[in-house]
């Protein structure tokens, strides 16, 4: 193992994630512009509130060793931020992941995709532009690397709000020949909370229903009606068009597809002095019933016997802890 790595571990790795915004080397700060390049950086130090952050940018095969020692032997979770997401946002929720998975029995490592958003609610045309332009590199620089290692890690997805596109555009964007020799490139568990794409897209037979078929062992779609950011998306920004997040996958769905109604746990969990139009939109980073779900769908529970979830009167189960 080279010496920068022994180097590295010794400052304690916080967190570890790649990245496709620009790295300004004078200001030692990542821009919220598109890279020409993926960077992969491990986090060293940080204050107890989070708010300064130091780290490393390392080679790929010294972050791909980093993963493993963070326990991606067991597995590895790879989070896909959204839409108005800045750098320390990103990171702020990724740790709220991390620790929310291990105290529901999660061994694994937990790492993000870290792409261009830029932070702000006014830029909504632009972020898209920019998720669409960075998406093959979640594939192609993240996790075909990952399935490259031995052994193979078991790879996961969780993606926010536009982190969905991002995902459904990456696995557009590659065939089988993609994966390492003979083998078929896939995930195992794919999971969206308050997903910002178009939910005609996940019926059976359309293009995202087909891409994650093909990519993904079960895909899990946690959406609310309470989410006022999307409700935003649906009527104003997309034209009508109905965000996946915030009404459900259409009536036919494909096999191993799965719509969680998450409507009684927001009203539940989340104070009436909270349901914001914004925090509607992210509550589920501070959800410990959410957490457990999530741990229980990574570890491959049966979705129809989890102690998490209740049958409706439709196909649906809902989230109720």
């Amino acid at each position: 193992m080279p010496d920068c790595l022994h180097w590295i571990k010794r400052r304690l790795a916080i967190g570890t994630f790649f990245s496709r915004r620009t790295y300004n080397s004078q200001k030692k700060k990542f821009t919220n512009n598109p890279s020409a390049v993926t960077r992969y950086v491990n986090i060293t130090e940080q204050t107890p509130d989070g708010d300064i952050r130091k780290g490393s940018i390392v080679s790929q095969d010294d972050w791909l060793e980093l993963v493993r020692q963070d326990g991606g032997d067991n597995g590895v979770l790879i989070y896909v931020h959204g839409f108005n997401t800045s750098q320390k946002d990103m990171l702020d929720r990724m740790a709220k992941i991390e620790a929310g998975l291990k105290s529901n029995g999660y061994k694994g490592a937990v790492i993000a995709f870290d792409w261009p958003s830029d932070g702000t609610i006014f830029t909504y045309d632009r972020d898209r532009s920019d998720a669409k332009k960075v998406a093959p590199h979640l594939v192609g620089d993240g996790i075909l690397p990952l399935l490259s290692m031995s052994p193979k890690p078991k790879i996961n997805l969780i993606a926010h709000s536009m982190g969905a596109l991002v995902v459904l555009r990456a696995f557009s964007d590659f065939g089988d020949s993609a994966g390492s020799g003979n083998e078929v490139w896939g995930t195992e568990q794919v999971m969206f909370a308050s997903g910002d794409v178009d939910s005609t897209w996940l019926e059976k037979g359309a293009w995202g229903s087909l891409v994650l078929k093909q990519r993904s062992k079960r895909f899990t779609n946690y959406y609310s009606g309470r989410d006022r950011v999307l409700a935003l998306s649906d009527g104003v920004i997309n034209g009508g068009r109905d965000r996946v997040g915030h009404e459900g996958m259409p009536k036919l769905t494909a096999k191993g597809h799965w719509d969680i109604y998450c409507n009684e746990q927001y009203l539940r969990d989340v104070p009436k002095a909270k349901q914001t139009i914004t925090y509607s939109h992210r509550w589920w980073f501070d959800n410990d019933g959410f957490y457990e779900d999530l741990a229980l769908t990574i570890g491959g529970d049966d979705a129809q016997d989890m102690p998490t979830r209740r049958k409706t009167n439709i196909t649906d189960l809902a989230l109720l802890t």
